[in-house]
């Protein structure tokens, strides 16, 4: 895991200046938490986005969300950016049964003033609708780097 988070360090400090997000700018990075997971997003205006994540908490999880991005309510760093998101997903665990849930997403994400990476943590909770109901709550802390569309 900490080849693949160097490796998307290297990456950024060799990239050229992100524009504001447009339709089809696409993020590829990793999430640290629960789940930990390889994890991807995709633009599809600049204040829209959808994301996705496989990896594993104690057995292997898949998530997908829809994100609103774009509300600066956190004090402005001197250099980059630090929007606030929301949204609303669902996900897929296999722990002994296979539990089927529903996501609600909300985040800060800070982009690096000259490099196309966003680094951002999340709190998830989760409502968990089979086998059994319940309630959960993930949390992550991850980075993406953008490439150009």
């Amino acid at each position: 895991m900490g080849k693949i988070i160097f490796a998307l360090i290297f990456m950024a400090a060799l990239a050229s200046p992100l524009r504001a997000q447009k339709a089809g700018d696409m993020g590829v990075g990793v999430v640290l938490g629960n789940p930990t997971a390889v994890t991807g997003k995709v633009w599809l205006d600049p204040s829209q986005a959808v994301d996705a994540g496989l990896g594993f908490s104690t057995h292997f999880a898949a998530y997908g969300d829809y994100l609103l991005h774009g509300w600066d309510v956190l004090p402005h760093p001197s250099r980059g950016r630090l929007p606030v998101y929301v949204g609303l997903g669902a996900q897929v665990r296999t722990f002994h049964e296979t539990e089927i849930g529903i996501r609600a997403v909300a985040g800060a994400a800070y982009w690096l003033p000259r490099d196309p990476v966003e680094i951002f943590l999340e709190i998830v909770p989760v409502l968990r609708l089979e086998p059994h109901g319940s309630v959960g709550l993930d949390a992550g802390l991850g980075l993406r780097y953008y490439f150009r569309s």
